[in-house]
């Protein structure tokens, strides 16, 4: 019996017209694709040559496909804003240093009228000196008051190149002190994390590290579930190129983190294939100015007792120098809600 063809057209060599070739088609059409190189390139696959002429045609008149190339217009014209904004920003007299801008606060409003309301990252000293976590802090601590414990990880994570987007599914249940055994090998991995993603059963698991949490008086405010998320690696531990939902203060306690950073105005640049997922890799974006079809990338190192502040939208790329022991806030005193007005999710 001869083998069906897939609903919607033929084939030759095994590829069929159908719906999901079409959408790649307007997809590609949208993006400006050149239709009789892309006639070439679907042919290459399979398709016999005319038949791939044929189809691209037919969706070039479509008015559903005139209808989206109105609106690819709108977003075209969003994109030309951003860029504008990209040009001034590299104007500004630090944008040549590539590097982040450092500030002891002394009045919280400098932070929030120079930085927080400006958009801009900001590399924070002097917040935190006084927390008990400071001085107390440490694997040995660690392993002697909640070795026992049951805490939630990120694992397995070298083995999935798409770790990061599939965060849920790595998460489990280990010994607090396995992990910690794990932490003592200096060896560089990316294999195991704790991050934000644990958050809701590590701070049930180890609540009383919690007491040894201050606050940030004028930065910060008191608000349930929002108190510190507890992020803890080993050398070598990156989270690749994304953004947050909100803007964000991420602190560390012990070790060093190296953060890379684009500004939002630069999204258009940064292959954002998934949510808030970038498609560039590790080696791929290093720290300088713009170059064509690259953003301007700054970079910072973030030590103890250092915290930074993250806008809301910035693209980061974050690796662990060293063991790291950190936490992550949300709850500024000032208005943080991004996530509510957030419709693209499952669509990008």
């Amino acid at each position: 019996m001869a083998g069906k063809k897939k609903k919607g057209g033929g084939g030759h060599g095994g590829l069929a017209v159908n719906d999901d070739l079409r959408r790649e088609i307007a997809e590609a059409l949208l993006l400006g694709a050149e239709p009789d190189r892309l006639a070439q390139q679907i042919a290459g696959r399979g398709i016999v040559h005319a038949l791939a002429v044929s189809e691209i045609e037919r969706a070039a008149k479509s008015p559903y496909l005139i209808g989206a190339a109105r609106l690819r217009a709108r977003l075209a014209k969003r994109d030309w804003v951003l860029a504008n904004q990209a040009r001034l920003a590299a104007g500004r007299a630090d944008a040549a240093a590539a590097e982040v801008p450092r500030l002891r606060v002394g009045d919280a409003m400098d932070f929030f009228g120079d930085f927080y309301h400006a958009h801009r990252p900001v590399l924070l000293t002097g917040l935190v000196d006084h927390w008990p976590a400071m001085q107390r802090w440490s694997l040995d601590d660690f392993e002697q008051r909640f070795g026992d414990r049951e805490v939630r990880v990120q694992w397995d994570r070298e083995a999935d190149k798409d770790y990061e987007v599939n965060s849920a599914a790595h998460g489990t249940v280990r010994r607090f002190a396995e992990v910690i055994a794990r932490l003592r090998d200096s060896r560089p991995s990316n294999d195991f994390y704790m991050t934000a993603n644990n958050h809701d059963h590590n701070r049930r698991a180890l609540a009383e590290l919690w007491n040894d949490v201050g606050d940030i008086p004028g930065i910060l405010v008191a608000e349930p579930g929002r108190d510190g998320f507890l992020w803890i690696g080993p050398r070598g531990t990156i989270t690749p190129w994304h953004h947050d939902l909100t803007n964000n203060l991420l602190l560390q306690i012990r070790g060093t983190k190296r953060v890379r950073l684009v500004a939002s105005h630069d999204t258009p640049l940064m292959r954002n294939h998934r949510h808030c997922f970038s498609e560039w890799k590790t080696g791929e974006l290093l720290p300088g100015p713009a170059r064509e079809g690259r953003p301007a990338v700054l970079e910072c190192d973030i030590g103890p007792g250092e915290a930074l502040f993250l806008p809301v939208g910035w693209w980061h790329h974050v690796e662990s120098r060293d063991v790291t022991i950190g936490m992550s806030f949300t709850n500024f005193a000032a208005d943080n809600d991004f996530y509510s007005h957030y419709s693209s999710y499952g669509l990008v």
